[in-house]
């Protein structure tokens, strides 16, 4: 009998691993995982070997193939006890080979240690979803990390963000969600919100589309937290500032998870940083003059050189293309 075919879907879990799974799927396996504290350790191990390797490689794994190839080539007697770790190595090997199968085995021997961190990372030009055991769904830009405990303490959540990334959180008035970044703490109050937090721009930014969040800085006393509700956009500066903004759009804010990149009245010199990010490119400004320029535009599916001269016809520049790079000038500066 194939394994473990009588308590749990092995495509759907697979699914589940991926990011690919339907609602319905999902919660299937989010309920059978709950049942069993050792399911959970062991799912978590072997969604870290999963995500690791699935970035060695490039690419998202096939599925439905991966564990049609692990059935045929690996059984095992039926079981009625919990899921051991050991299975899931079994597993791993099978997908990915014995490196994937080596790296959970390191997970499985730590468990009762600190909490095993798990890491997420996007490359320049790419985007990526991905779900936590307890169901938070982050969507994470491009050029950014992401690390979060394997398995979240007993009563708080924390993750910490160098990047920009979006979370639909999972509410748990139990254990508070919390994002950390370098220039602060973003804690959930049942909500999904943006958080801007890329170590070269001069504020970090938070934007609320649904509920609430609260806005702290490091060292900061008990009870200084700044509330912000859906709708708000909040700066908070290298220095510790907090400033919520006024008429700024939470739509444009997470435009980027619609696959838009949305500029509104923002100096060149950010533009570029963002295009540069999104493009996979090396964008610089010329001058300090021209970087201060403010642009306001839309992108979509454009190809970038049409984006390119679109932004530098509007700020009365132009720009020139070697290899990846791509330098903007003023148009009396061009040769």
């Amino acid at each position: 009998m194939p394994l473990l075919r009588s308590t749990i879907d092995l495509g759907a879990l697979a699914r589940y691993l991926d990011g690919s799974g339907l609602r319905e799927d999902r919660a299937v396996v989010e309920a059978w995982i709950g049942a069993d504290p050792a399911r959970r350790a062991a799912v978590a191990a072997l969604q870290a070997a999963w995500d690791a390797d699935a970035q060695r490689h490039g690419a998202p794994y096939e599925v439905d193939a991966a564990w049609s190839r692990f059935e045929a080539r690996y059984r095992a007697p039926r079981r009625s006890g919990p899921w051991h770790v050991a299975i899931a190595a079994g597993i791993v090997a099978a997908l990915v080979g014995a490196g994937g199968a080596w790296w959970l085995a390191r997970e499985a021997r730590t468990v009762g240690q600190a909490p095993a961190m798990r890491e997420y990372t996007t490359p320049r030009g790419r985007r990526a979803v991905l779900r936590l055991l307890d169901g938070t769904e982050i969507t994470l830009n491009a050029d950014s990390r992401l690390r979060a405990p394997v398995t979240f303490a007993a009563h708080q959540r924390d993750v910490y963000l160098e990047g920009e990334a979006y979370f639909s959180v999972v509410h748990d008035v139990a254990r508070p969600f919390v994002v950390h970044t370098a220039g602060g703490a973003v804690r959930d109050i049942g909500t999904r919100f943006g958080v801007h937090a890329y170590g070269d721009a001069e504020r970090e930014r938070v934007a609320v589309v649904e509920g609430a969040v609260a806005l702290a800085v490091p060292g900061g006393q008990t009870g200084t937290e700044t509330p912000l509700r859906a709708g708000q956009v909040a700066t908070l500066s290298r220095t510790g500032t907090i400033r919520v903004l006024r008429g700024a759009s939470v739509t444009n804010e997470v435009a980027w998870t619609r696959g838009r990149l949305v500029f509104a009245n923002v100096p060149l010199e950010e533009a570029v940083e963002r295009l540069g990010r999104w493009y996979d490119l090396d964008v610089r400004v010329a001058d300090a003059a021209l970087a201060r320029r403010p642009v306001t535009g839309s992108y979509g599916d454009e190809p970038v050189a049409q984006v390119l001269t679109l932004i530098t016809a509007a700020v009365g520049a132009r720009y020139e293309w070697q290899g990846r790079s791509v330098t903007i000038s003023t148009t009396r500066e061009a040769r």
